[in-house]
């Protein structure tokens, strides 16, 4: 897995994130007019499966690390950016991606995913 960093919040003009992280994610999902078909929040961290509202097969992994407020692209090997909500569940587990939003700053260092 290789996180790619997108946006951050200065990045989609949002001040004051927290608590309300929701917005953050909602404002991300309108750039590409998405739904979030799964979506995990933890206190350092969020992980959701962004999708295509009428693509079942249309979906990609972020996680945004609530600390430095930054969105990540999280890339697989394989095809990445097709993924059905049943293999979020499977990624999920596979890559053990939970550590990440336990422990956001692993997003930030080089080798480490």
């Amino acid at each position: 897995m290789t996180p790619q960093p997108l946006f951050s919040v200065k990045d989609l003009r949002i001040t004051n994130p927290e608590p309300y992280v929701d917005r953050v994610i909602h404002e991300f999902l309108k750039i590409g007019e998405a739904v979030a078909a799964r979506w995990i929040e933890m206190p350092k961290g969020i992980l959701f499966l962004q999708k295509a509202p009428d693509d079942p097969a249309s979906g990609a992994i972020y996680a945004y690390d609530r600390q430095s407020q930054q969105l990540y692209l999280l890339e697989f090997e394989g095809d990445d950016e097709h993924l059905r909500v049943e293999d979020f569940s499977e990624i999920l587990a596979e890559y053990d991606l939970i550590r990440y939003l336990e422990q956001p700053g692993l997003l930030h260092q080089p080798g480490s995913a």
